[in-house]
């Protein structure tokens, strides 16, 4: 078969073994072959293909070059020459960690399963030694996608139920490919020996010259089907071979593998780590259970696959941005949807303006540097909010906003002739040239990172400034000389070094003949760097007028004040008016604005305001 479109995959399947890829490869459904085009930068080689529902593109790290740096910078490769992957899957061999706990034999899998606040990856040789030696581990590593760790949860129950299949993947794959009967078979019981963690290896390649009286004599089991274990990966730059550091690190982390690559790979390309066992993490490994343990980590990856639906469908009115479904007007929206990195669901509807989520980020007319906006500032024009503004006060960061990250940030949007194209029009307005009348194709975003700030108390925070007497003056003035609405600044929402690239662009005749400016079929890429706002939560700010039966008390609060009204034909001399100022309890949306709200304490779902 034919390699699909690029955007046609998106399962990420990464090896740092050939025996690894072989094992993969061969578990495909259908082989697609190679990409038939591929960006000039990305120098590593692709295999295409589909196991179940999924267009799987699997990947290896060049021969000889192994380590946690390595396999992230295929990751971030992979995801930017295939953009439309959900989630990734880094599967192949390890050295496992038997225990009285855990019996984990040659040729059964591990599977990184999170716990607590780990991701069930732990990079075991970074971090800060202590006084008494120990190492202390810095930091955590992200947890993968909640799509897999939902469909890993089912497939461990039906499991415990009904066993799992991996023989019947790998005798399928043997009679598919029968060259590859000899290695990637079960090595047989008798050749699954484990010594003592103190006793060191003797001499050669194998175990023969190795005292016998040293090995740990285990029951045996009743079949050779592997065993599935689930919990923490151990990954670090050096191979580990040591029996008695093994088990050191293995008890005070609660390790149940060790791996090379998986540490590297989690920031960039968030995926579920399985490992097929193929020695003991000591000093008598050997390579004859490798092509074994490679099969068995792939068998399981394609169970695991069997069980994920394909995220997507061919209805027409339905679009597709890089794993989150997005729907036409005509649509309904959809539930929150699964995500490389917290990645949100974004539904396009027609939504009742009354009835909006808490927090609603309009979408600006262009990128703003980050720097030139403020929260907690008044801002007296929306459509321009880094001129003009009132920024009084200088907030701390997780006391008085938090800050939430989306590393590797990749949307595409996909439209047809059919679609609401609201949404392709709005990030087209803030992306491209004045030149550039319409986007009528395929459209990318992409960015380092993406971030989110809120102010936790925006109202608290509010009455704060209205006490400050700038303040009282700055609002009393546009009080009195405008009759347009003030906001306040309460959120916004940013990318780090994006790139905007589009295709099939309509453009007036003076740039179409300008060299510098794409044709109407050609690709226009816009790069920007820094860390660029977007989009902004407003809440508009009442201002009162009272001027009869005012309470005194009244002006004990910073948001009451007096001020004299003369511009407004009174005598001041005789007359007062007391100003009080607020923010209205919900966020503030223009007409006919563009914008993305929210829903929830933790913004696990968004929805596109239209």
């Amino acid at each position: 078969m034919t390699p699909l479109d690029s955007r046609n995959y998106t399962v990420g399947w990464i090896c740092a073994l050939p025996v690894e890829m072989a094992a993969a490869t061969a578990m495909l459904d259908e082989e697609h072959g190679k990409p038939t085009q591929q960006d000039s930068h990305d120098k590593y080689t692709y295999t295409l293909g589909k196991i179940g529902q999924h267009n799987v593109v699997i990947a290896c790290l060049p021969d000889g070059v192994v380590g946690t740096t390595s396999a992230a910078a295929l990751g971030v490769q992979m995801r930017s020459s295939f953009r439309c992957i959900r989630f990734g899957l880094m599967i192949g061999v390890g050295g496992g960690v038997p225990s009285r706990l855990h019996d984990i034999r040659l040729g059964d899998v591990v599977v990184s399963k999170p716990r607590g606040t780990s991701s069930g990856v732990i990079q075991y040789d970074y971090g800060k030694a202590v006084e008494n030696g120990q190492l202390i581990m810095d930091g955590s590593l992200n947890k993968p996608p909640k799509t897999l760790l939902t469909a890993m949860s089912s497939l461990e129950a039906d499991h415990l139920r009904r066993g799992n299949g991996i023989s019947g993947h790998i005798s399928k794959m043997l009679y598919k490919h029968p060259h590859m009967q000899q290695h990637f078979k079960h090595q047989g019981p008798e050749n699954d020996i484990l010594y003592a963690a103190d006793y060191k290896h003797a001499t050669g390649p194998h175990c023969v010259q190795c005292d016998p009286k040293q090995q740990i004599i285990r029951a045996p089991r009743i079949s050779l089907n592997p065993a599935i274990f689930y919990g923490t990966i151990g990954s670090g730059n050096q191979v580990m071979k040591d029996g008695i550091t093994r088990d050191k690190l293995a008890s005070e982390k609660d390790i149940l593998c060790f791996e090379m690559e998986a540490a590297g790979l989690m920031d960039h390309f968030p995926c579920l780590v399985i490992r097929g066992i193929c020695d003991y993490a000591d000093s008598h490994k050997n390579k004859r259970w490798q092509e074994y343990a490679a099969a068995t980590a792939a068998a399981y990856a394609k169970e695991l696959l069997c069980t994920i639906p394909a995220s997507y469908d061919d209805d027409e009115d339905l679009w597709m941005i890089d794993g989150l479904r997005a729907r036409s007007n005509t649509g309904s929206s959809i539930g929150s949807g699964s995500s490389l990195s917290r990645r949100p669901t974004i539904a396009l509807e027609n939504i009742n303006m009354d009835a909006l989520p808490s927090s609603v980020f309009e979408l600006s007319s262009r990128l703003y540097a980050k720097e030139d906006i403020s929260l907690a500032s008044l801002i007296p024009d929306r459509r321009y909010p880094n001129q003009d503004a009132l920024a009084e006060i200088q907030l701390e960061e997780w006391k008085d906003y938090s800050v939430s990250i989306d590393r590797n940030f990749s949307d595409f949007v996909k439209s047809n002739a059919k679609s609401n194209s609201s949404f392709k029009r709005a990030l087209s307005k803030i992306f491209l040239s004045p030149t550039v009348k319409e986007v009528g194709g395929d459209v990318q975003i992409l960015a380092e990172e993406s971030r989110v700030y809120m102010m936790r108390q925006p109202r608290e925070i509010f009455k704060q400034l209205s006490g400050r007497q700038s303040v009282r003056d700055w609002l009393t003035d546009y009080y009195v000389n405008s009759d347009e609405d003030i906001y306040f600044i309460v959120g916004y929402r940013t990318l780090v070094n994006a790139q905007f690239v589009a295709t099939d662009l309509k453009v007036n005749q003076k740039a179409r003949q300008s060299r510098s400016h794409p044709g109407p079929r050609e690709n226009y890429r816009y790069e920007t760097t820094g860390e660029r706002i977007y989009a902004i939560c407003f809440r508009r700010v009442s201002i009162t007028s009272l001027r009869n039966g005012t309470p005194g008390s009244m002006l004990d609060s910073t948001n009451y004040w007096k001020t004299f009204t003369e511009d407004r034909g009174m005598d001041m001399d005789t007359e007062e008016e007391i100003l009080s100022a607020d923010l209205e309890e919900e966020d503030d949306l223009e007409e006919e604005a563009f914008g993305i709200t929210t829903g929830g304490p933790d913004d696990s779902e968004l929805e596109l305001v239209v």
